[in-house]
């Protein structure tokens, strides 16, 4: 088992990485907290895979009378809204739970979004440990303290910081991950790569089909990438700082991909993916990066879009007025660009028009707006 440390104002917290986490970590973590009641806050299918492996040890730990509450967050993004946060803080208030108690955040980064931000504001914040049960969680979301929910003018509108007491990461949940899932979870690990740590990205150019195969034991890489992560948050907890928004990679693309495609199409992993082909080549047409950056990223990235629902018809306009949008509430447009791998620079209100051609270009490579032939097809 893996243990990295995650320091932030006020104190550390870890993330233990590995096989068999619930049953070593969760005692030990009772003990040092002590509540009196414990919250598990999940999804339906999160907690019909996964539930029992929590459960069980909470229940033959009798916190409080043994019998944890359990409440289901809504399924998908269009349920991360501040109504289920109220929900969420009238069944903890239900459940008798004061500040002294503790919420378990078991899912994906929706739910740790969600349960994080319900812990943050009940009560004015009780202890919460993150329990991500994706890869992409595991990797990114459950890690730093960001927590909020969506208004209908965007995403993450309203939110905080509120950091865990802990983050159990259970590998052993990957393995009921879809395909196209775990794909999602593997463009926050190449992102990784391509800000920070290059072995990384060897590693995933030396997978026969782009993803691990079977057998293959992704705490060691989970772990590294956590590393990246912590590091980054100890540097600029509450991202004032700019070296926060270096982890913004390929995502202020993405965003707008996600925005211009109705949510319907690309899930977020493929949509920073698609974000990080247009980085990089806008990094080029630019003059920033100093070498061709756009063929290795094709060759790490196009094998996580495979499943993708190609956004047939997406024109770079609509994407540019998704960005536009953001610029709006952000004062600029703020982009991740490479001046060379593991060299990131945050580069402000770049020329439209070369944003534009870039988008241009990648939706072409990828056969997505309906002219190009898909690379790989």
């Amino acid at each position: 088992m893996e243990e990295i440390p995650v320091r932030v104002r006020g104190g550390e917290y870890l993330v233990h990485v590995g096989r068999g986490v619930y049953r070593s970590r969760l005692p030990e973590l009772m003990r040092r907290l002590e509540p009196l009641k414990v919250a598990v806050l999940t999804q339906a299918t999160v907690f019909e895979l996964h539930g029992s492996r929590v459960m069980e040890v909470l229940e033959e730990l009798r916190v409080g009378d043994g019998r944890p509450l359990v409440h289901l967050l809504p399924e998908g993004e269009e349920g991360k809204t501040l109504r289920t946060v109220e929900q969420g803080c009238r069944a903890l208030l239900r459940g008798g739970l004061t500040r002294r108690d503790l919420v378990l955040a078991l899912g994906g980064g929706l739910v740790g979004d969600e349960a994080g931000f319900i812990a943050a504001t009940y009560m004015r914040g009780i202890p919460y440990v993150q329990l991500p049960t994706t890869l992409l969680a595991m990797v990114d979301a459950s890690i730093g303290g960001k927590v909020g929910v969506d208004l209908p003018e965007g995403k993450n509108m309203v939110g905080t910081f509120h950091q865990p007491e802990a983050v159990l990461a259970e590998v052993e949940t990957l393995s009921t991950l879809p395909r196209r899932e775990l794909r999602c979870g593997l463009a926050e690990v190449a992102k990784y790569g391509f800000l920070f740590e290059d072995g990384i990205l060897r590693e995933m150019e030396g997978w026969p089909e782009g993803i691990p195969g079977e057998g293959y034991d992704m705490a060691p890489l989970v772990a590294r990438c956590v590393a990246c992560k912590a590091s980054v948050v100890e540097r600029d907890e509450r991202d004032v700082l700019g070296e926060r928004a270096l982890l913004n990679y390929g995502h202020t693309f993405g965003h707008a991909l996600e925005a211009a495609t109705g949510y319907r199409h690309l899930r977020h992993g493929e949509a920073v993916a698609a974000g990080m082909l247009m980085a990089a080549r806008l990094s080029e047409m630019m003059g920033i990066a100093a070498r061709e950056l756009a063929p290795r990223h094709l060759r790490v990235l196009q094998p996580l879009l495979e499943e993708a629902e190609a956004p047939y018809g997406l024109t770079s306009g609509e994407v540019l007025e998704r960005m536009r949008a953001d610029k709006k509430r952000e004062g600029a447009v703020r982009l991740v660009l490479l001046e060379d791998w593991q060299s990131p620079r945050l580069v402000e209100d770049p020329p439209l028009d070369a944003v534009g051609e870039a988008v241009d270009e990648i939706l072409n490579d990828m056969g997505w707006d309906g002219r190009g032939k898909r690379h790989g097809r």
